[in-house]
């Protein structure tokens, strides 16, 4: 059972099931519905091709178990929020203690107090064609984009995660 302050393993993978990357974060929140994780400036990410790299960053990661996309908060070691990043992918995977997200490449940007985009649409149009994504999976993640624009362009910060 996961609870507050527990340390979560996370892979991203793509529409083919190989991870490209993997880190560990920190439980901060815990429903039926969602985890909420927070990573610390600092904290390395592994690389599937054995490169390690360190975020730059705090963050702090919702992910919902009935949604196509996951939302971060990007925060400046100072505090300031400087990102809110939502990924669309598929509905989370959580099997022995490891959370798995599958990205489908389209994403929503938004750096206050500029409105939120999509952006990556040249990497989406590139899986379409890799991982020959049919057109009805092509509109869903379009939908769930768009509902992600509206999440990220209404949604409240919280604070910056304190380590």
């Amino acid at each position: 059972m996961m609870k507050v302050g527990d340390l979560i393993q996370i892979r991203a993978c793509k529409a083919d099931g190989v991870v490209y990357r993997h880190w560990t974060a920190v439980i901060e929140s815990v429903t039926a519905d969602s985890i909420v994780t927070i990573g610390q400036a600092g904290s390395p990410v592994f690389n599937a091709d054995g490169k390690v790299f360190h975020i730059q960053h705090h963050m702090r990661a919702y992910y919902w178990f009935d949604r196509f996309y996951s939302l971060l908060e990007v925060f400046e070691p100072t505090g300031e929020l400087v990102e809110i990043y939502v990924n669309i992918g598929s509905i989370l995977k959580f099997e022995n203690g490891v959370l798995t997200v599958e990205d489908n490449e389209l994403d929503v940007s938004k750096h206050p107090p500029h409105p939120a985009v999509i952006v990556d649409e040249d990497e989406f149009a590139e899986a379409i064609l890799k991982y020959q994504y049919p057109p009805e999976f092509q509109e869903k993640v379009y939908v769930a984009a768009r509902e992600a624009l509206a999440l990220a362009e209404n949604w409240k910060t919280g604070h910056c995660p304190v380590f």
